[in-house]
């Protein structure tokens, strides 16, 4: 029976060639578009959900505008900012686990006998980013490998470049002056690190250690007015959003460097970071919630009209058969 119901459906796609072509290429295109609306969107939303501790990862901004126990406007703050704000928030929060500092995007001259590149995809990384952020270390200790001064990890893809098929866990790289501001020196590799997801909101070809920024920029972990640094931290069972924030102008006052300073603070979540900041100098790139709106709009829109022109097309080709 079904051979049948085949053979019959075939025939009539052979008959009506153009009407089938249009008819079933218009809806094949319409879904076909839709579908790849909704990998875009999924792809969108699933930015740095692979972080096992994501829903207790939250950041630091920092305002400058308006009273000091008031709160600016959102779009005023930025990411980078100052770094003694880390270690006083650990001191002074036993709601905070674990701080997470590093600098902004640096460029560094790195070599090796006789290859030499730029990496322009470098950031100065605190020794607890692998307690706080879900990044696979294949080679080397995650509690050590950004402790010491002049120490950097590198990505598989990184290893490959400079050392090839070798094991490159405590070989070493030379660093020169490049435009950015990375430390020139030897560099030790102490740990080798699985490809970050693309879904990532920064992402990196090495990590040196933040011991090396502060060892010749020990000026900027000291006072308050530098801007030079990201801080994202790790919560634990004690915190309450609304209870923290309520603690931050008492938390101001304890540690701004000046009394009439206008200088202000906010937290951000990490599930907020990627589609909803508004927050300006970020450490790497951002979506929009609005395109998500606008496109989830477009792909309903044209599977709509698609199924609608499907539905058009068959009944007027019933009714002329009706009629014949």
């Amino acid at each position: 029976m079904y051979k049948n119901y085949i053979k019959i459906a075939w025939r009539n796609l052979i008959k009506k060639k153009a009407y089938s072509f249009i008819n079933i290429f218009g809806l094949g295109l319409g879904i076909a578009c839709c579908f790849l609306i909704f990998m875009y969107v999924q792809d969108e939303l699933s930015y740095d959900n692979y972080h096992e501790k994501g829903d207790r990862i939250y950041r630091v901004l920092h305002g400058w505008e308006g009273d000091p126990k008031a709160k600016a406007p959102i779009d005023s703050y930025w990411v980078w900012g100052n770094a003694p704000i880390g270690p006083a928030l650990e001191n002074d929060f036993p709601e905070i686990d674990k701080v997470v500092q590093f600098s902004g995007r640096a460029d560094i001259l790195l070599s090796v006998e006789d290859k030499l590149y730029q990496e322009d995809g470098v950031f100065f990384m605190d020794s607890t980013a692998f307690d706080v952020f879900s990044w696979e270390l294949l080679a080397g200790d995650p509690k050590t490998a950004l402790l010491a001064p002049y120490s950097i990890v590198l990505t598989e893809t990184t290893a490959k470049k400079y050392f090839g098929d070798e094991d490159a866990l405590g070989k070493t790289l030379k660093g020169s002056d490049a435009p950015g501001r990375a430390n020139a020196g030897d560099y030790t590799v102490t740990g080798i690190m699985k490809e970050l997801p693309a879904n990532s909101h920064f992402r990196f070809n090495a990590l040196l250690s933040l011991s090396t920024f502060k060892k010749s920029n020990p000026e900027i972990f000291d006072a308050w007015g530098y801007v030079d640094t990201y801080t994202y931290f790790l919560v634990n069972d004690q915190f309450d959003e609304a209870k923290f924030n309520a603690k931050i102008p008492a938390f101001l006052e304890r540690h701004r460097d000046y009394p009439d300073s206008k200088y202000i603070i906010a937290i951000e979540p990490l599930k907020d970071v990627y589609l909803r900041t508004v927050a300006q100098r970020q450490p790497g790139e951002t979506g929009s919630l609005a395109n998500i709106y606008v496109f989830s709009v477009i792909g309903l829109f044209i599977l709509v009209i698609a199924i609608i022109n499907f539905m058009n097309l068959s009944t007027a080709r019933s009714e002329k058969r009706a009629k014949e």
